[in-house]
């Protein structure tokens, strides 16, 4: 089990890397980050595929959480769990987040452009 949580995400897609660096802002040294290109094959039974689809978190725990689920206890982790507690009390809200997840993540290119647009320290 890892000594803190570790968020496993693409460090060849300039979008991830723009979220996990506002990220390792908000969570500071109680989150290790480290691109999948990174880890050995089989990290937590967690394959190369399921790497490049999605963010994953690895809890201290052993819970491997990814997607929505990965980016709300993150933000939790940084101080904001109002994302969480929407994602697990609210019914179906769930559901909407891992869809506008999956939006994102297969459209990661728009969705940089976008994010260089709206944000200031892009």
């Amino acid at each position: 089990m890892p000594e803190k949580p570790i968020l496993v995400y693409d460090g060849d897609c300039s979008f991830c890397k723009y979220w996990v660096r506002r990220w390792q802002r908000k969570t500071g040294d109680r989150v290790s980050y480290v691109p999948f290109q990174e880890v050995p094959e089989g990290f937590h039974e967690i394959s190369e595929l399921q790497f490049k689809r999605s963010v994953w978190l690895i809890m201290e725990d052993g819970r491997k959480l990814h997607s929505a689920a990965a980016a709300f206890e993150l933000l939790a982790i940084g101080g904001f769990r109002a994302g969480r507690w929407l994602y697990y009390r609210v019914p179906f809200a769930s559901k909407v987040f891992e869809l506008a997840y999956r939006v994102v993540a297969d459209n990661r290119d728009l969705f940089y452009k976008l994010t260089k647009l709206f944000f200031r320290d892009a």
